[in-house]
């Protein structure tokens, strides 16, 4: 299934849509009044994304076409429209995030963020592909093996990049490959919250936090979700003349002519391909798309920046979008599961998604304590809610640690990652190899993997290189 060439009746475009934020409601309220939630600070678009998967289009389906009015053609939440909605919304978060002003000097903290983060993605896909090449050989020989460089895609890249590659592996075989990388996006979301509030307690308890001395110092608005005694920060600036036009119609507007471009460029791209006779990486293109999204974003602000009119462009209002994007992107993300095919691959998702949530956390734990010398436990609180979740769910996590953002570890991380989608450009490349360059063989995994351990080991002599990273011993 191509994003680009699904016909999707309106009618259901606005219905989905009225379900997804219908959720998002139901999940912001479950949040005010639920302590279990409060509890581990789960975000209102995973507990509305969850609501969507419990009652999926059989249970919505059966009550909507109870009503005499109801149109029976209408399947709710179907997860095909829904996988569609993740794979442009991606592309569109992106596209937001660089048309902001970004930082100019990135220093230690961003660059050392990023080399763990990589670290992260490595070793998951590692660990994935290792424990693919185990199944192979004992209790399912038909296993597709790229299921195993699905993992860090769901953990640590999240949904939409995790559906897109999925998606796109389904033309080689690779059955509900799309479903497979939603799966592991919620299951890493799962580690992020569950996981990242008990090792703040751990990390209380041990003496290791630098600011909060204990978890009742998170105020009441951050655990009930809503702003109710401190005073709510401000969304944005209006740079243009709401006489003239309101100025997140103009953000919206400027994010959708970048998409435009983002379409053209791609799909000149890809013609020329298929004129050159690569028909196998077209589709792998396509599923880029978020990458070209972003560097026409960034091109598109520094032209603006060298005519002097970015202006009119807001940080806070594209914060804002960004922020919205993220949140319809993760309801419709995890709505979309299939159980069937969870069913199917519930195995090879549990083994990878609990060593490579292990091993997570002890790489980052052992990377930050070696390359900060200051609040390395708030690092690795924050690091380990993106790398399992996004940099929204590390953003959360860092807010418990340090309620006030006192610190520069929240900055680190957002620019930290900003670093990482092109330091990452590699491995996302290598996780193609298999398909692209090799047919799909199992030699082309058994190289891929070489590969991935050959880049990680690279990393670590550059990282070492140039001083970030000191091979100190640890004190617990």
């Amino acid at each position: 299934m191509n994003p680009w060439n699904v016909s999707i009746n309106f009618k259901d475009f606005i219905l989905d849509f009225s379900f997804l934020s219908l959720f998002l409601l139901f999940g912001t309220t479950l949040r005010r009044y639920v302590p279990f939630f409060q509890k581990y600070l789960i975000p209102n678009n995973i507990i509305g994304g969850f609501l969507g998967l419990i009652l999926g289009p059989q249970i919505l389906g059966h009550v909507f076409k109870g009503f005499s009015f109801a149109d029976y053609s209408y399947v709710p939440l179907n997860s095909d429209r829904l996988g569609v909605y993740v794979y442009h919304i991606l592309a569109l978060t992106f596209i937001a995030m660089g048309l902001r002003k970004e930082k100019t000097h990135w220093g230690k903290g961003p660059l050392s963020t990023s080399f763990t983060g990589l670290f992260c993605f490595l070793g998951q896909a590692t660990i994935g592909l290792l424990v693919a090449f185990l199944l192979i050989f004992t209790i399912e020989p038909d296993l597709f093996p790229g299921i195993g460089m699905l993992v860090t895609m769901g953990f640590g890249m999240g949904p939409g990049l995790a559906y897109s590659m999925g998606l796109n592996w389904e033309q080689f075989g690779f059955v509900g490959g799309g479903q497979v990388g939603l799966t592991f996006a919620a299951i890493g979301y799962l580690f992020a919250f569950f996981g990242g509030i008990w090792l703040i307690q751990w990390g209380i308890k041990n003496k290791k936090t630098k600011i909060i001395k204990s978890m009742d110092e998170i105020s009441s608005d951050v655990r009930l979700g809503v702003y109710k005694i401190e005073e709510p920060p401000s969304a944005g600036k209006l740079p243009l003349a709401s006489e003239a036009i309101e100025s997140m119609a103009f953000q919206i507007a400027l994010i959708g002519f970048v998409y435009l471009l983002t379409y053209f460029v791609v799909y000149l791209i890809t013609g020329w391909m298929e004129s050159a006779g690569l028909h196998g990486f077209v589709g792998t293109v396509w599923s880029f798309h978020f990458i070209f999204a972003i560097i026409i974003s960034l091109l598109v602000r520094k032209v603006m920046d060298m005519q002097k009119r970015s202006y009119v462009i807001d940080t806070g209002l594209m914060n804002r979008l960004a922020g919205a994007s993220i949140d319809y992107l993760v309801v419709s993300s995890i709505a979309a599961i299939s159980i069937v095919i969870v069913a199917k691959y519930w195995v090879s998702l549990l083994l990878m998604s609990v060593l490579a949530g292990i091993y997570t956390g002890l790489i980052i734990y052992w990377a930050v304590y070696r390359a900060f010398d200051d609040y390395p436990f708030e690092r690795f609180i924050g690091i380990f809610g993106e790398k399992t979740g996004t940099t929204n769910s590390g953003l959360a996590l860092i807010r418990v640690t340090d309620p006030e953002f006192k610190t520069n570890v929240a900055e680190d991380l957002i620019y930290g990652g900003a670093i990482t989608i092109f330091l990452g450009l590699p491995l996302l490349v290598a996780m193609n190899f298999p398909m692209t360059i090799f047919n799909n063989t199992f030699r082309g995994y058994v190289i891929t993997l070489g590969i991935f351990i050959a880049y990680w080991l690279f990393l670590l002599i550059i990282w070492r290189a140039i001083g970030f990273l000191k091979f100190k011993k640890v004190l617990d």
